[in-house]
């Protein structure tokens, strides 16, 4: 009898410690991750607290509601997207996206706020990050100028 216990009680261990090295992935095509900007295919392929932690926030958003204006950012080229036959391959991804973000625990979080942002205002920063050399701002100081 404490030979069935202990391999019980093995087995249990195992599953428990081995299961989160078994994240779950998306069944995504090539075609499916050539849809999605690097950062958003990598979350979309590979469902877990590293791959997502940068774009959870517009990615919920995204799943809930396509909108063009909102969700431009997620896609390689959204002109092959919006308005085709992909929109609806893209709005499944991202709600199974969607879904797998809502079960995860990330540590960045405390009291709804994430490192002293209020949780509401994460997608819009994502898409700030997303859209990387739109936003001037974020990448270099002013402009030096030379003299003369």
């Amino acid at each position: 009898m404490p030979f069935k216990k202990l391999y019980a009680a093995g087995a249990i261990g195992f599953c428990m410690t081995a299961g989160p090295l078994f994240a779950q992935t998306a069944d995504l095509s090539s075609e499916d991750g050539a849809l999605f900007v690097p950062i958003v295919a990598e979350c979309v392929e590979v469902q877990d607290e590293t791959t997502c932690g940068q774009v959870r926030g517009v990615v919920t958003e995204c799943a809930a509601d396509l909108d063009r204006a909102l969700c431009d950012v997620l896609f390689v080229d959204p002109d092959d997207v919006f308005d085709t036959p992909l929109q609806d391959r893209a709005e499944e991804l991202l709600s199974e996206t969607s879904e797998a973000i809502a079960g995860m625990t990330f540590e960045d979080v405390h009291n709804g706020q994430i490192n002293g942002i209020v949780e509401e205002g994460r997608a819009d920063a994502e898409r700030t990050l997303l859209r990387g050399d739109e936003n001037k701002m974020s990448h270099s100081g002013p402009p030096v100028v030379a003299e003369e």
